[in-house]
């Protein structure tokens, strides 16, 4: 089934009719089969949704990609509307540098996501704004392009960190929607004040953001290899930002989840994800807990650090032979897991 904010596209779908489209970050992996009878490319940041997409319409309408770049203009696109803000602003200057004069930019999502403050962010487009339709909690909003418009360069919207822990000092880039968008978080501090010497060989940082776990692991044991992993494009454009500015050699992926992982490693390190979009969502590291022992060599091992509230140990204690609590503070809990043989 749909999400509400699609279904309000399908709603309004003549509006698709005339014209060429852009859906950017669709929730859906289906929303442009639906509207199939329309000139609609598709740019996906979410490499989850981006890879259900290749399978459910023509593989040539998708991109997985940072940000968008194309030598066609569109006659309109739609923006689907993030959790974060600073992301819209970025989309938004992205968007609009792919619209054709006069061209129309449309934002549609739950009005528990903050839709209504994100459309008068679309008066960066035009003076005005109008609401389209409104439906199942959501609603859908324009703007024609009437100001003059710059070409978009994501360099731009680059944040730059300095990032003193563990005894290393190290830069990190970050952009709007990548976790903790220009700081580091208390988890991922704790995890890292409290890692030991990790045994060479392969590493991996599963869910790595801007890679500020990743650098670090390859900063403390350049002998180490160390693979960086993240379903965001943004996050992955970081990483591998990040690890140029440190000249580390880090291997960085996109996936959903481990499924473009391979091989084994002597040790997995995370501060894992436990959001997506709007909504709370366990599922991601629920699944990880439960497939990381196939990718972890003997003798093996995870830190994981997380939330106090999730529950993880019971699932931890279910797939690894020995569980440590190595830290715990109000708000955290980092756990050390040997490998189940």
């Amino acid at each position: 089934m749909l999400s509400a904010p699609s279904q309000l596209l399908l709603r309004n779908q003549e509006v698709f009719n005339s014209g060429r489209w852009l859906l950017v970050n669709p929730t859906d992996s289906h929303i442009a089969s639906e509207l199939a009878s329309a000139d609609i490319q598709v740019f996906h940041q979410y490499f989850d949704v981006y890879q259900q997409s290749l399978h459910s319409s023509n593989p040539d309408k998708h991109t997985f990609s940072a940000y968008f770049s194309s030598d066609c203009e569109f006659d309109g696109v739609v923006i689907y509307m993030p959790k974060s803000k600073e992301q819209l602003k970025m989309l938004i200057a992205n968007m609009v540098s792919c619209l054709k004069p006069s061209g129309h930019l449309m934002l549609v999502g739950e009005n528990k996501g903050g839709i209504k403050g994100g459309a008068k962010l679309l008066t960066a487009v035009g003076e005005t704004v109008n609401k389209v339709d409104s439906a199942r909690h959501c609603a859908l909003f324009v703007a024609q392009l009437e100001k003059k418009v710059t070409a978009f360069d994501v360099t731009n919207w680059e944040k730059y960190l300095d990032v003193e822990v563990a005894g290393l000092t190290y830069k990190i880039c970050s952009l709007p929607g990548v976790f903790n968008h220009g700081a580091v978080d208390v988890g991922t501090r704790l995890l890292l004040e409290n890692l030991p010497d990790l045994a060479n060989g392969r590493v991996l940082d599963f869910g790595c953001g801007a890679g500020v776990i990743g650098c670090y692991l390859a900063l403390k044991n350049p002998s180490n290899t160390v693979v960086m992993t993240d379903v965001s494009a943004l996050a992955v454009h970081c990483a591998k930002r990040s690890s140029d500015l440190n000249q580390v050699n880090t291997e960085v992926v996109a996936s959903n989840g481990l499924d473009k992982v391979t091989g084994k490693f002597s040790s997995v390190v995370t501060n894992p994800p436990f959001h997506t979009g709007i909504q709370t969502d366990y599922s991601v590291t629920e699944s990880f807990i439960q497939g990381v022992n196939q990718y972890l060599g003997r003798p093996g091992s995870l830190f994981l650090v997380a939330n106090r509230f999730l529950r993880y140990s019971d699932l931890l204690e279910k797939r690894f032979k020995v569980v440590e609590l190595v830290e715990q503070t109000s708000k955290f809990s980092l756990y050390h897991c040997n490998r189940a043989s």
